[in-house]
Formats: C-alpha cells, sequence, structure tokens
C-alpha cells in the first residue's frame, strides 16, 4: 500500500472515531501516534529507475542474495544492491555491532534508502530498520518478484551453488531434491578441530559425519618453536603441508566419500577455515561437488534447527579414482619462486594487517616475522586463526562484491593468476573458493605459506611495512568478536 493510500485509511478512522467518541483531542493525539506507527514509505519499481542517488538493501537471506532461486524461481539480486538480511536484528542484540556491520557495507542511514524482499515488505520489518536510525526510507512494492517480472537487470554470484543454505540441506536430508542438485550419493561432512569432537557427539547435523582437521587437512607437527631445533629440515618441511595421497584416500574411503559423492561441508565459527581447507584436500583428490554449508553450524543454530547425537555408522567405500585428480590447485614452493617473477601473477597474502607488515609471525612455531616477496595484502582477520574480513556476523560469506572490490585495489584480478597463501594454507583455502565462485579462473593455494618459505634457504621476502604502493595505509577492516 502507498503512502498516500495509508493516510487517507488512517484519516478516515480517524474521523469517524471522532465523530463518536467523547475525548476528540485524545482521540486526536492518538490517531496522529498511530499515522507515525503505521507510516510506510514505498516506492514503485518504475519510480526506482528514475533515482539517481539512492541505495538499495536486500533484506532477504544470504542464500537468495547470492542467486538461489526464490519460491517463485527468480533468481539473484536487484542490480547494485547490497545485502542486510533482516534476520540480522535478531541475531544481534548490540546496536553498536549492527551499526559495524552497516559501516562495512558503506550504507549510510541518512540517504534515501530503499529495502525490498521477495514481495512486500513487512511493516515489522521496515520498522527495525527505521529503529536503527534510516529516517528516508523506503520500501519497494511487489519487491523483487515485481522488479523481475518487470524484466530488470539482475546481478549474481557467478558460482553461488558452491554456498548452500540451510534449507537446501534440511530439504536434501529429507529426501527432496533442492535446486542444483543432480546426484544420488551425498555425504554431510562436520569438520572438527581438537577437543570439537565432543560438540559434534552432543549435537551435529541429522546424517553427518565427522572428519577431524588434523586427520584429513594436514601433517600435524609441533606447536612450540623450541621442538624445531632438533628436528632435521627435511622432517620440519613435511608438517603442515597435505597428509600423504595415501592417507587422504583413506580417511575420505572411511567415511564413506567417492570422488562422485556431493559433500557438503560445516563446521564452527572457529574451525569455518578448517572446513574450508578440507575442501581443499577433497578437491585435490578429485572430489567433483564440493559445497559449503553458508554460515555453518552458527547459522544452523542460529534458526533453531534441529541437532541430532546419533552416530552415522560408516561405510567404507572405494574413492574409484587414484588421487590426486587435481594436483595443479596446490602451488608448491617452485611454483611460487616463478610466480613471484611473473607479471601476469600476484601473490595474495591472506593474513592480518600485522603479518603481512612483518611485526609478527603470527604462530608459535614460525620464529620469523614477514611475508612473500611481492605479496600484496587480500585481507584476512584480526589475528593468525580468525577471517571476519570475510565472514558476516552470522557466520555467512561478507559480500561477494566488496571482497572483489577489496582485492582489485591491491591488484588482485581475475585476469592473472592469483596463488593464495597465508600462514599454512587454511585460511587462504577460504580466500580459494570465494575467487572461484566468483568464476576467476587461474587459482592455487601455495599450501606451504610463510612457515615453508621461512624454512627453505634464501627465500625471497618483501620490505616489512608497506610497499610503497599500497593502494591504503590501513585496511578497511571492522573488528568487534
Amino acid at each position: 500500500m502507498s503512502k498516500m493510500k495509508w493516510i487517507v485509511l488512517i484519516l478516515m478512522l480517524t474521523l469517524s472515531f471522532s465523530a463518536c467518541t467523547k475525548g476528540s483531542d485524545v482521540a486526536d493525539e492518538d490517531a496522529k501516534q498511530a499515522l507515525k506507527d503505521l507510516q510506510m514509505q514505498t516506492i514503485t519499481v518504475a519510480d526506482l529507475e528514475k533515482e539517481k542517488d539512492i541505495q538499495i538493501i536486500d533484506i532477504r537471506s544470504a542464500d537468495l542474495y547470492l542467486g538461489w532461486e526464490n519460491e517463485k524461481g527468480n533468481s539473484g539480486h536487484i542490480l547494485n544492491a547490497m545485502d542486510f538480511p533482516v534476520s540480522w536484528f535478531t541475531y544481534e542484540k548490540s546496536q553498536e555491532n549492527i551499526n559495524i556491520e552497516l559501516k562495512r557495507r558503506g550504507l549510510d542511514k541518512t540517504k534515501k534508502t530503499v529495502i525490498y524482499s521477495n514481495d512486500n515488505v513487512l511493516e515489522e520489518d521496515y520498522k527495525k530498520f527505521q529503529e536503527v536510525g534510516f529516517d528516508n526510507l523506503y520500501a519497494l512494492e511487489y519487491g523483487f518478484n515485481q522488479y523481475v517480472l518487470d524484466g530488470k537487470k539482475t546481478e549474481r554470484l557467478e558460482g553461488y551453488q558452491i554456498y548452500v543454505g540451510p534449507q537446501w540441506v534440511e530439504d536434501l536430508i529429507n529426501g527432496k531434491k533442492p535446486q542444483g542438485y543432480d546426484n544420488n550419493d551425498y555425504k554431510i561432512v562436520e569438520i572438527t578441530l581438537g577437543s570439537e569432537k565432543e560438540l559434534y557427539e552432543k549435537g551435529h547435523i541429522d546424517g553427518a559425519v565427522n572428519i577431524s582437521a588434523d586427520d584429513l587437512n594436514h601433517v600435524l607437527g609441533p606447536r612450540n618453536l623450541a621442538d624445531y631445533e632438533v628436528i632435521p629440515l627435511e622432517k620440519q618441511l613435511t608438517f603442515w603441508d597435505l597428509p600423504t595421497d595415501e592417507k587422504i584416500k583413506e580417511v575420505l574411503e572411511n567415511n564413506g566419500i567417492t570422488k562422485d559423492t556431493t559433500v557438503i561441508l560445516y563446521a564452527s565459527e572457529k574451525a569455518t577455515t578448517a572446513a574450508n581447507r578440507a575442501a581443499l584436500v577433497m578437491d585435490y583428490a578429485g572430489v567433483k561437488d564440493i559445497r559449503f554449508l553458508n554460515g555453518g553450524k552458527v547459522l544452523w543454530q542460529l534458526e533453531n534447527r534441529s541437532l541430532v547425537s546419533r552416530i552415522e555408522k560408516l561405510e567404507k567405500r572405494d574413492f574409484g579414482a587414484t588421487i590426486p585428480q587435481n594436483p595443479e590447485i596446490i602451488y608448491q614452493y617452485e611454483d611460487e619462486l616463478k610466480l613471484i617473477k611473473d607479471p601476469n601473477a600476484v601473490i595474495a597474502s591472506v593474513r592480518s594487517w600485522d603479518e603481512y607488515l612483518g611485526k609478527e609471525s603470527g604462530y608459535t612455531y614460525i620464529g620469523e616475522a614477514g611475508d612473500i616477496k611481492g605479496s600484496r595484502f587480500a585481507y584476512a582477520g584480526s589475528n593468525p586463526y580468525a577471517m571476519e574480513d570475510f565472514r558476516n556476523l552470522d557466520n555467512t560469506m561478507f559480500n561477494y562484491k566488496l571482497i572483489a572490490d577489496r582485492w582489485e585495489k591491491w591488484g588482485i584480478v581475475p585476469n592473472k593468476t592469483v596463488s593464495f597463501h597465508c600462514g599454512t594454507g587454511w585460511r587462504a583455502s577460504e580466500t580459494y573458493y570465494i575467487a572461484k565462485a566468483l568464476g576467476w579462473e587461474e587459482l592455487g593455494v601455495y599450501v606451504g605459506g610463510w612457515y615453508q618459505w621461512t624454512k627453505k634457504p634464501n627465500s625471497p621476502v618483501k620490505e616489512k611495512e608497506l610497499p610503497e604502493d599500497a593502494p591504503e595505509q590501513k585496511p578497511m577492516e571492522y573488528f568487534y568478536k
């Protein structure tokens, strides 16, 4: 309903009430307050196109914004719209943190703003944006479905199907064939770190098996730097690298995963990088269809979806191919040396700002601080184990367009070969899949990372502090967790 129709309706009710009730002054004040409370300004799709200086906010779930179809089969989001799901007002009680999330997206409360849902915006959702300070707010009449019906241009993340939503997973569990799934063989996997196995045993997604990151992701090494003094260098260079092909095959087969299994990975917030690293290992091995539960266990629980404590019985299955099937996605030390000198390549450092500047090594088992020669800052998080720059408050992936914009600023672009690295390749794995979803093709992860780089004699390193051509003196980072 348009603003004018609301006003006419309220005025008619007010006149009727005033004519039939004593104490009309009080009634008039009540009616005015009701008018103020119920007022929801709207804008049509046709009028939206005429606006030149306006910000548009998609208040739907993350999966719809990325590109998954809604109930009417419409995919993507309005051109240039920014995501800010209305559910976040429920998930995050801190007004300060909500403001940080708005600021991260460059959203200005004083600017003319249009919010939209699939159909008409609910009045209660409209009010939530008003309550946080949007004072020039409009709702799009008939929403995204009308926008599509009118033939307007939409956009989506090219590889959005990598990131599935909780409902997609629940439909799969319930025997349905969710969009983008054309298989009869799937495995849901919860990746855990250390003692997190207890969390899996207490409650996990129905049907999910548990794989420890220490079993699949790497060769576990000592975490105390002093312990390395008595270990031969050759042995040290095996630590934190991928397990042997035989070990990878063993873990996958013991968990019933073949090359043709659709694997859906999820984890706690802390273990989300571990889930991405596990995906990289499976990808390297040859698993053809790997998905991430966007938001992981965090969003699953925020949406109050059920968990079970029943432990799945594992059935060993033959992987069905020699491992590796995709060795090219793992960059070796020699590959990284060549890429440093290649003008058509970029070394992307997925590390905290202080790690990139050479102020700290970031790890208890890496003594030297610094970074690889020619590396460009690719953002990460507040510390060597955090990835806030790539996560929303519900642990879903941060806005993909803003990620690409930040990377472009530092010369990390799709028309170059991009080598992502961090300390030992976990954080880099998360960015690898984001870039892959963006449609970038010449990609890889230098798994050895800064750890291996410091072990190899005469490895070229960048100057500490900022490069002379740095596009920003301080990154646009906002941490509150």
